[in-house]
């Protein structure tokens, strides 16, 4: 499980426009710059706990507000990386990503029974 960041990040921009704050006078309040805040804001930054703590304090909130049920699976993890794969990707690109994965998941599934028989089994040894 990991947190998801782009969760957090809008649910600070929430809290900042129901304060009236703009993203530059909320991070004037907490010393931070008006760019990093939009970072943390669209999930690509990850804030530090003590800039976390700071914009809630700033936004009058909790922690646990911004934070709440901001836990993603594994399964979400791995969705969002394969999305983030293909996002740029051209309609061709993303056809041959998809056949090759699907292959690789095959190979794989037909290869189990080698690690059942040796489970040291090195897969650059194949």
């Amino acid at each position: 499980m990991t947190l998801n960041y782009l969760l957090i990040g809008k649910r600070i921009k929430t809290a900042r426009k129901a304060k009236g704050y703009s993203q530059a006078e909320l991070s004037e309040i907490i010393d931070l710059s008006a760019g990093y805040m939009s970072y943390i804001e669209t999930g690509s930054k990850k804030p530090s706990l003590e800039t976390l703590m700071g914009i809630a304090n700033a936004l009058e909130v909790t922690v646990d507000e911004l934070l709440f049920d901001s836990m993603l699976s594994d399964h979400a993890i791995a969705s969002l990386e394969v999305e983030k794969i293909l996002s740029d990707c051209s309609a061709y690109e993303r056809a041959v990503i998809i056949d090759s994965a699907q292959a690789i998941k095959e190979s794989l599934r037909t290869s189990k029974h080698l690690l059942a028989i040796n489970p040291d089994f090195n897969y650059t040894d194949y």
